[in-house]
Parts: C-alpha cells; sequence; structure tokens
C-alpha cells in the first residue's frame, strides 16, 4: 500500500512541474509524436553477384537494382526461416 501512494505521490509532483515548467511542457508537446509514431528506418533490398538476397542499411554498390523498405524500427523485415516457413 506505501508503494501505491508513493507510486501516486511522485506522478502528483512530475505533473505539478511540468505544469508550472512552460519550456519542459512545450519540449514534452513537440517530441510526442515521435514517441507516438516515430520516423520509418530505411532498408535496401538486393541480389549480390551469386543471386542471393541482400537486405542492409546502406546501398549497395553503384549498378546495382534495389528496392526500398521503409519500416519500424521494431519490425522485423527479414524472411523467415525455411523452418518456420508455415507448409502448405
Amino acid at each position: 500500500m506505501r508503494f501505491l501512494w508513493l507510486l501516486i505521490i511522485l506522478l502528483c509532483i512530475a505533473g505539478i512541474t511540468v505544469y508550472l515548467n512552460p519550456a519542459l511542457k512545450s519540449q514534452l508537446l513537440n517530441n510526442a509524436p515521435q514517441l507516438i509514431a516515430p520516423e520509418p528506418v530505411r532498408a535496401y533490398k538486393w541480389r549480390n553477384t551469386r543471386g542471393e538476397w541482400q537486405i542492409t542499411d546502406h546501398l549497395p554498390p553503384e549498378g546495382v537494382e534495389y528496392e526500398t523498405l521503409e519500416h519500424h524500427r521494431d519490425e522485423n523485415i527479414l524472411p523467415l526461416p525455411p523452418q518456420l516457413t508455415p507448409k502448405q
């Protein structure tokens, strides 16, 4: 029960601090969209000289055709390995 009261008191102190500090309030509001929907990360998908797919965060060598992928930082863009691919 004491932990709950301590948590409530800390939240009240944090709320009062944000309310009374306009600079902190505007900074939190300006950064809020990035916290909710961060910018997508760019990756590049291309084939190497052996015909194998490569997915990298940097551009492939010059003259190689590639596809640009945009995804969220916590999203897996790599294909499933054969052991995990559903059988049909």
